[in-house]
């Protein structure tokens, strides 16, 4: 790369801190931190890692994923003239350029000064980057070459301006699985994933040019913020936007972007923005976890106001083979979306699921479809029997201003109303079905109308059933798989054990605090691709620099990617700060020497 043609838009007064102009720094936002400089106190753990360890690490992850043998290797193969710069150089550059420093915007001019100032010779060899010939041109030329490879089979990338189109290669993955390998590559194999998930979606503007806004969101998303703000209308008439393939309204520059609501942050109303909706799947523990660490696991990105019911059952179906999810946490952007489209299809995957309601889902319901529907009542999804006292039935929800005491004075509340709900009998069944075992079945009430030979616990409370009126507080009803699913749980909601559960979905709101605030600083000017896959690669590689943060946040050096077993280890404390311990405090604060024996000070010195 020729070196003086970067020195004519490169400044070399800051060369302690980057070597980009002032204009690029007022651009991309672009103030890094020294090496020895104090690290925020939140990021504290994340300490830069030097150039020939990012390289290592990077080429690390790439022979991990296989993706050289199932990917690139379609790309080694094409007709035409080799690359000056390979994909498998280009990915281990940007992995080696965000791990090395998590809150770097990936910028790619950024990059090919990084790759010829900083990176030795032998780091350069190492990565491939060996062509005398190579320029920035040409990283950009693999990057994209790389996306195209990839890209999904209905993308409008894959027309040309001559209505050419570029077939995809049928034996490649999709799109999600083969950035999804590239995230499980960055988690130790000793590190096996939680019983319980959590998923979460967030907000990744279009850096490209607006062209007009909408009041609302053109998606088929059914979920919808509460006290969602209205966006004043601007730009272009509505009967001159272009729409896209999926017949919704091509907002900016950027054909893939589209109109959807941000994501509500400290109770903030939340507006449009025009971008993308990025999904995570995140490690969340599991019931009675001392310690774990919240490893990313997946992600898929999809246009703004996409179904995020969709989203999820995409992200889940393309994760790692080693990774299977026994019980998933997230809120009501998910559990809101009609049955078909998520309940039902976590069902099919034998997932239980842990949800929050909607204060439209927490309303007294009957059974329509089963002849003796009279006797039960479902409430916030749980099936209960008819003899819940009527103080019992409507219960405030959670909120997040409550203090501890109101808390445990709401829960004792709803585990009061757990004694006269019927109880799932396990697992769903094949079909669907799901059948249920009532609370004097169990003991956990005393109703007239039980067997006598059934067991009943102590301070079981007395319900008000007429003998030999047919209650079913003693029966195993099943239900269809279709009745109700929607707000079904497994666990009673308002319980104690529902709100260990689903309090572990803050492990996803965890990690987007990580990628933009914690570890990372992702916002509308990171990155200034175009395209769905594009920023889709973007957003994988930041993933995998918060998973490689998050590992050495919690064991340091002392687990690496081939470690066998990480129990073995001592979880260290986070340091609150790198500033280095001054040099008169290196050996311990001075003592004044002890006297000696006999020694008795002199009047001057007693009263100076």
């Amino acid at each position: 790369m020729n070196a003086s043609k970067l020195g004519r838009i490169a400044s070399h007064g800051d060369g302690e801190l980057t070597r980009t102009s002032t204009l690029d720094r007022l651009r991309y936002a672009v103030a890094w931190l020294t090496a020895d400089g104090r690290l925020p106190t939140t990021a504290s753990a994340a300490r830069p890692l030097s150039c020939r360890r990012a390289i290592t690490l990077a080429i690390k992850i790439i022979d991990r994923s296989d993706i050289q043998r199932s990917v690139l290797w379609w790309d080694e193969r094409r007709p035409g003239p080799k690359r000056h710069v390979t994909l498998r150089t280009m990915l281990i550059l940007m992995i080696a350029y965000q791990v090395q420093r998590p809150d770097r915007d990936m910028v790619f001019l950024d990059l090919a000064k990084w790759a010829l100032w900083e990176l030795s010779n032998q780091d350069r060899i190492r990565a491939g980057l060996t062509h005398e010939k190579w320029h920035y041109y040409k990283m950009i030329g693999a990057f994209h070459g790389f996306v195209e490879l990839i890209d999904d089979e209905d993308s409008p990338h894959r027309v040309a301006q001559a209505g050419v189109i570029r077939e995809r290669i049928p034996e490649l993955s999709t799109r999600d699985r083969i950035l999804n390998t590239l995230i499980a590559a960055s988690i130790p194999d000793s590190c096996p994933a939680t019983k319980v998930a959590a998923m979460d979606s967030t907000d990744i503007e279009t850096s490209a040019a607006l062209r007009a806004q909408l009041a609302r969101p053109d998606g088929d998303d059914e979920y919808v913020p509460d006290h969602a703000k209205d966006e004043k209308k601007w730009g272009l008439p509505i009967g001159q936007l272009l729409r896209g393939t999926d017949g919704r309204f091509i907002l900016s520059d950027d054909i893939d972007a589209r109109c959807g609501y941000r994501t509500v942050v400290n109770g903030n109303r939340s507006t449009n923005f025009v971008g993308w909706d990025a999904h995570v799947l995140v490690d969340a523990g599991w019931y009675g976890a001392e310690h774990y660490v919240q490893f990313i696991r997946g992600m898929v990105l999809r246009p703004a106001g996409s179904h995020k019911g969709d989203a999820g059952i995409a992200l889940l179906d393309s994760i790692d083979d080693r990774f299977a999810v026994d019980t998933l946490c997230s809120d009501r952007g998910y559990s809101y979306s009609v049955a078909y489209r998520w309940a039902l299809p976590l069902l099919r995957r034998r997932i239980t699921w842990v949800h929050d309601l909607h204060p439209n889902q927490r309303t007294e319901r009957g059974l329509m479809k089963h002849k003796m529907f009279k006797h039960v009542v479902i409430i916030d999804g749980t099936l209960f029997t008819k003899a819940l006292p009527q103080a019992l039935r409507e219960l405030p929800a959670y909120h997040p201003g409550m203090s501890k005491a109101e808390r445990g004075e709401l829960t004792a509340k709803y585990d009061a109303r757990a004694k006269y709900a019927f109880v799932p009998n396990g697992d769903p069944k094949p079909d669907g079905k799901w059948q249920y075992r009532g609370p004097a079945y169990l003991g956990h009430i005393d109703c007239p109308n039980v067997d006598p030979h059934r067991a009943i616990q102590r301070g079981a409370p007395p319900t008000n059933c007429v003998p030999g009126g047919g209650c079913w507080c003693d029966k195993t009803p099943t239900l269809e798989a279709d009745e109700h699913i929607r707000i079904r749980q497994k666990y009673i909601y308002g319980t104690s054990k529902w709100l260990a559960f689903y309090g572990m979905r803050n492990a996803s709101e965890a990690k987007m605090a990580d990628l933009k605030k914690n570890f990372g600083t992702m916002r509308r000017a990171s990155s200034t691709v175009t395209g769905t896959t594009a920023n889709a690669v973007l957003f994988a590689i930041r993933c995998i620099a918060i998973n490689t943060a998050l590992r050495h946040s919690a064991y340091g050096d002392e687990v690496t990617l081939t470690s066998t077993d990480v129990r073995t280890v001592s979880v260290g404390k986070r340091r609150r700060s790198q500033r280095p311990t001054p040099a008169h405090r290196q050996k311990g604060p001075k003592t004044r020497p002890p006297r000696k024996s006999g020694y008795v000070p002199s009047q001057h010195e007693g009263t100076r």
